[in-house]
């Protein structure tokens, strides 16, 4: 019966051993890292940014998406039970209209990876893409008075499955992405 036992055992550890693939098991620069385009001023970018980033040390979620989305103009609102909510810009994720990358390095990035004009040589070691899912993007006006100073816009993917150059899949009902301010243009 030992001999069962720790026949039981050993198969359990070899069966159960890591082969050394990198895995994700969640996706978390929701509080870690703000929302960040190339040309920014005063925490503002501006109308029609493409390209939009969250870097937290070695680790970067990246968002590509046409220049419709983020735009100086509130988005519409809706009763739904009684309630005004708005209804957000959407895009389809994994498409021409926007995608969504989450990429581990092994070294520590600042924006002039995706800013600078002469490519990076830091190499990612894990790369997850958004395979599907929804981008959804509500703005709002930001008020000094009656004058508008800006536009904040707050960044959803619903429905996102990441899927892993590791074959493994991270899924999500609601992710939250962050806010984007727009400054107002003359």
């Amino acid at each position: 019966m030992k001999k069962f036992c720790l026949f039981f055992v050993l198969l359990t550890v070899f069966v159960s051993c890591d082969d050394g693939d990198l895995t994700l098991e969640e996706i978390d620069l929701t509080s870690t890292a703000n929302v960040q385009a190339c040309i920014m001023e005063n925490e503002e970018t501006q109308e029609g940014v493409t390209l939009l980033f969250k870097i937290n040390g070695t680790e970067t979620l990246i968002l590509e998406t046409s220049d419709d989305v983020f735009i100086n103009e509130e988005t519409d609102f809706q009763e739904v039970d009684g309630e005004m909510v708005p209804v957000p810009r959407t895009k389809t994720l994994n498409t021409s209209q926007a995608s969504c990358y989450y990429r581990s390095f092994n070294e520590s990035i600042g924006s002039s990876y995706f800013c600078d004009e002469l490519p990076s040589n830091i190499s990612s070691n894990l790369e997850y893409v958004a395979v599907a899912g929804t981008l959804e993007v509500t703005t709002v006006e930001i008020l000094n008075g009656s004058v508008v100073e800006s536009y904040e816009h707050t960044i959803r993917l619903r429905e996102v499955v990441f899927t892993g150059d590791n074959g493994q899949d991270v899924r999500y009902g609601l992710f939250e992405f962050g806010t984007i301010k727009t400054a107002v243009t003359n």
